[in-house]
């Protein structure tokens, strides 16, 4: 192989490392800044992450999540869907996670351009909702990929539910007197 050729190999090979190192940054930002910014007491108070051996895992990594039961005996907390934070109560009656149709605007969705045909059942009776995929979901340390949800009509939700789209996706997920227990 001539020199030149082998020189203009050597150049596109380096910069198609350049291109995947760039690439994984863009897409793992979010993972990346939160392992970076893990070393302190940055977890709020009603969600910590702590590995089988008690010590502090590394968030945007597996682990596992604690989540302490408000005086209603709810699960209330902070999490982000698609790196934007929102706040969920942890709802196993809730086959997949539901988003209020404000709180999806501000996850960066666009809920008025979205279809609300398809039904289900709530509590309350029967709701239309949007079927939506979200890129990226986290909760503590825990991170999920494509996970399904809906969008629920304006003012029909309060708060947003993490369901079963996510918690059934973990490993296990149990309750341990005023916590609740999860684990990747």
């Amino acid at each position: 192989m001539r020199s030149a050729n082998k020189h203009l190999l050597q150049e596109a090979a380096q910069w198609t490392l350049v291109g995947a190192a760039l690439f994984a940054g863009v897409f793992f930002f979010e993972d990346i800044r939160a392992f970076v910014l893990s070393t302190g007491d940055k977890a709020p108070r009603a969600l910590t992450a702590q590995s089988k051996t008690g010590e502090k895992d590394k968030p945007g990594f597996s682990g596992v999540v604690r989540l302490k039961a408000d005086r209603r005996g709810h699960f209330i907390f902070t999490g982000k869907v698609d790196g934007r934070p929102v706040t969920f109560m942890a709802d196993t009656g809730a086959s997949m996670i539901a988003l209020t149709y404000e709180d999806a605007r501000r996850a960066g969705l666009s809920p008025h351009s979205l279809d609300f045909s398809a039904r289900v059942s709530t509590a309350n009776g029967i709701a239309k909702v949007a079927p939506v995929i979200l890129s990226r979901v986290r909760v503590g340390s825990i991170t999920l990929r494509n996970v399904r949800a809906a969008v629920a009509e304006k003012g029909a939700l309060d708060i947003n539910l993490l369901g079963m789209s996510f918690l059934g996706r973990l490993d296990s997920f149990n309750m341990r007197g005023d916590e609740l227990v999860l684990r990747q």
